[in-house]
């Protein structure tokens, strides 16, 4: 593999090459990870919000 190969942006590629790298990395983790982040960073402000007040 080339540093080329390694710099790649995703919109460098074409359609079909980026769906093939996305299925052979085989995560799908949907859109939990931001809504758990939106949790946790509303969680966040509000310990920062109640103690400091």
């Amino acid at each position: 593999m080339s540093d080329q190969d390694l710099t790649k942006q995703d919109e460098d590629l074409p359609a079909p090459e980026y769906q093939g790298e996305e299925r052979r990395d085989g995560h799908s983790f949907g859109s939990w990870p931001e809504v758990l982040g939106l949790v946790f960073t509303i969680f966040v402000c509000w310990l920062i919000f109640n103690f400091r007040g």
